[in-house]
């Protein structure tokens, strides 16, 4: 019997590697679509009238189901993976008993249900990067492609294009259109997108150090995210950008200066022609003071959410209670149900009270700490500061966390940061950085 001695094709493997995370890539995008169908209707649930839509309703059973089955897997809970498990746990009895204690059980039981959800899904998501590492580049790659879906649709809405437009109202309702010609992509309003925009591109960064997605995914992620500053004229999202680009001109020498100073650069000239676009809308209450005229009200709102906490300091209003009673709380001011808190911190605060800030913070840093401790090396603490500051910068003047587009992207990134590979890189992380430098 004759043996060959010929070693393996590599360019088989590598063959093979594109073939899975493109399959893989291609699935996720398709499954993060089928979660932004918000408003396909499919039943009613809650106060009579309210639908219930197809997007949350398969995100729920996704995150069930998955639940589920990595319990059944790893017969119960991976040791990594418990204190997030009780710090999420303690997140969500702290919903249900600021529900419990509202006053406005209904709405406060619809958002209560909401933030679950997207507790639950980052828990799976927590799962699903711990146990297959290989599927971050995959997952990258999906929310760069959805990125440039909402583009598109955003593009069509904003030129009229028939056939896109139809199927823009099943990502958002028809009403959202009122902020054009700011586009809002696949969600509520522009600077939701804006900000999905500039977490998707940091997130292509940190992936594209690791090695897991190629250059021109990189430049993709980057593209988009500017094209999404510009067409939505979002301000507050460029917040973390000019932290992240003023930190790094400050603590960085040579190549790496001379491109945060030119980010700095940019980023400036992208704030400059968003005030001019939006400068009748930035003065039209020039009546008021500098502060609240630039900030469309925002002093008021900041003011009212702060009062509103002091009204119940421990359990706050309930889960999303606090833009119902905004007029309550800003002196007739503003419309009722439409403005949150506008800010991280005076959001958690309004609505959950003290004790939603302690679990929120707890969960936080048992997603961060293993990071800023060292265990993933230089590399990943930097990434979890660098994701502390874009956190904490898009929190300054928006509150996005009611948001499902938005968590599930910054569930993401927790877990891209949770997860990542510590010490030397492994076999799946070799496999990854073959994939990208191929696709580049």
């Amino acid at each position: 019997m004759a043996f060959s001695n010929k070693a393996p094709d590599p360019r088989a493997k590598v063959a093979s590697v594109m073939v899975s995370q493109t399959a893989a890539t291609i699935a996720l995008a398709l499954l993060y679509l089928l979660f932004c169908l918000q408003h396909v209707v499919i039943g009613t649930a809650f106060e009579e009238g309210q639908g219930l839509s197809l997007g949350s309703t398969a995100l729920r059973l996704v995150a069930l189901c998955s639940a589920v089955f990595f319990f059944v897997r790893e017969r119960g809970i991976a040791s990594r993976l418990r204190a997030p498990f009780f710090a999420i746990v303690a997140c969500l009895c702290v919903l249900a008993i600021s529900t419990a204690l509202s006053d406005h059980r209904p709405i406060a039981a619809k958002f209560a249900v909401r933030y679950a959800t997207q507790l639950l899904m980052l828990w799976c998501i927590l799962n699903v990067l711990l146990l297959y590492p290989h599927l971050r580049g995959a997952i990258g790659r999906a929310l760069i492609i959805a990125l440039w879906v909402g583009l598109a649709a955003g593009l069509g809405d904003r030129y009229g294009i028939d056939w896109i437009a139809r199927l823009s109202v099943l990502f958002h309702g028809s009403d959202a259109l009122k902020y054009m010609p700011r586009i809002i992509g696949l969600y509520e309003h522009p600077a939701t997108f804006g900000a999905i925009a500039v977490v998707v591109a940091v997130m292509a960064c940190q992936l594209r150090a690791e090695g897991a997605i190629g250059k021109l995914d990189l430049a993709a992620a980057i593209a988009g995210a500017a094209a999404a500053l510009i067409l939505t004229e979002a301000r507050n999202p460029m917040v973390p950008l000019l932290m992240l680009a003023a930190a790094f001109a400050i603590t960085r020498g040579g190549r790496q200066r001379w491109l945060a100073l030119s980010a700095l650069a940019l980023l400036a000239g992208l704030i400059a022609a968003t005030i001019w676009l939006r400068y009748e809308e930035l003065t039209s209450a020039s009546r008021e003071s500098f502060a609240t005229m630039f900030s469309l009200g925002r002093t008021y709102i900041w003011q009212g959410a702060f009062d509103a906490w002091k009204e119940r300091p421990w359990w706050g209003l309930g889960p999303g209670v606090f833009q119902f009673l905004t007029p309550d709380f800003t002196g007739g001011r503003f419309l009722r149900g439409e403005l949150h808190a506008h800010n991280l911190v005076l959001g958690i605060l309004s609505e959950t009270g003290m004790m939603g800030l302690i679990a929120m913070t707890g969960l936080l840093m048992t997603l961060g700490l293993p990071a800023l401790s060292g265990r993933t090396g230089h590399t990943g603490r930097r990434w979890a500061l660098n994701w502390l500051v874009v956190l904490f910068g898009l929190g300054l003047f928006d509150f996005y966390l009611p948001f499902y587009g938005f968590a599930l992207h910054l569930s993401v990134a927790a877990a891209l940061v949770f997860c990542a590979p510590a010490g030397e890189p492994g076999a799946d992380r070799r496999v990854a950085g073959i994939t990208g430098e191929a696709q580049s």
